[in-house]
C-alpha cells in the first residue's frame, strides 16, 4: 500500500491534495460525502475543486460547479425607477447542503439566496445604508422582476476559478460591508451619499464581475467605494470558503 492510498479523508483535507482526493474517490466511491464533509471542515479548496470537477464530469457536464447560478434582478421602486439586487441559486451543491442561507426553493425546486441593500429600517430619509442576506424586499413574490440577467465573472469564464470559488468572495465581501455609508435614494455625483443600486454595482466591482448597467437604476453609474469593503481583503487573505451559514441577514 502506498502513502497516498493510505490516508483517511480527514488527511486529505488536512492536506488539500486534489490528487490524493481523486484516488480516494476512486477506491472508495461511496465515501464520497465523507470526504466533501472534511474538505469543508477544514476549508480544502483545492479538494472541493476536484469533488466539484469529478462530480461535473459523471454528470457529462462542462464546467466545474454547473449547479451554481448568479443573476442580477431587479423590480420597481419609485418613480418609474428600478431596484437591483442579485439571486445565489445553488441547485443541490454539495457545498451549501446544510447552508440555512439556501433554505428558500424556487418553483423549479432549485435553492437560492438573495444579496441586496437597502436604507436602514427601511426609511430613506437621513438613514445609513445596509446590505444582508435573503432581505425582505428582495424575496417578496409580489414585486415582478423588471430585469433578470445570468451573470458570470471572468475568471470563471477563462477556467482559472471555479463557480463556488467566486460565490464564496461575494459573501465574504458582503459580510465586511461597513453599513455606515450615508443613503441617498437618488444619489448624485456630488453627494455624499448611496442606494442600493450603488451597493450593488459596487460589490460586482471589486470583486471582479463585469455586468453592464441593467434597466433604470439610480446610483449605479456611483458604485460604493471599495474601501467600504472591509470583508474583500479578509476574503482575499483567508482564502476560506462561508459554508457554515455565516453573513448578515436581513
Amino acid at each position: 500500500m502506498t502513502e497516498r492510498t493510505a490516508l483517511t479523508a480527514d488527511a486529505i483535507a488536512a492536506a488539500d491534495d486534489p490528487d490524493a482526493a481523486a484516488d480516494f474517490l476512486k477506491r472508495h466511491p461511496a465515501r464520497r460525502s465523507e470526504l466533501c464533509r472534511a474538505a469543508e471542515a477544514k476549508g480544502a479548496s483545492a479538494v472541493l475543486f476536484e469533488l466539484d470537477r469529478l462530480a461535473s464530469g459523471a454528470q457529462g457536464g462542462s464546467t466545474d460547479t454547473p449547479a451554481l447560478e448568479l443573476r442580477l434582478q431587479g423590480h420597481s421602486v419609485v418613480f418609474g425607477r428600478d431596484h437591483a439586487y442579485l439571486m445565489v441559486i445553488v441547485d443541490d451543491h454539495p457545498a451549501f447542503d446544510d447552508d440555512p442561507r439556501f433554505a428558500r426553493r424556487l418553483e423549479d425546486g432549485r435553492r437560492y439566496a438573495t444579496l441586496g441593500a437597502g436604507p436602514r429600517g427601511m426609511m430613506p430619509i437621513f438613514s445609513t445604508l445596509v446590505s444582508g442576506v435573503n432581505r425582505a424586499a428582495d424575496l417578496s413574490p409580489l414585486l415582478a422582476d423588471t430585469f433578470d440577467l445570468e451573470i458570470q465573472h471572468p475568471d470563471v469564464a477563462a477556467g482559472q476559478r471555479t463557480e463556488r470559488d467566486v460565490v464564496d468572495e461575494l459573501f465574504a465581501v458582503d459580510e465586511g460591508f461597513s453599513d455606515e455609508l450615508p443613503y441617498d435614494i437618488l444619489p448624485f455625483p456630488w453627494s455624499d451619499g448611496y442606494n442600493s443600486n450603488s451597493y450593488i454595482s459596487g460589490l460586482l466591482q471589486v470583486t471582479g464581475w463585469e455586468a453592464d448597467q441593467p434597466g433604470r437604476v439610480p446610483g449605479w453609474t456611483k458604485p460604493v467605494p471599495a474601501e467600504f469593503f472591509t470583508g474583500k481583503d479578509q476574503a482575499e487573505d483567508e482564502a476560506m470558503p462561508l459554508t457554515s451559514g455565516r453573513g448578515k441577514q436581513p
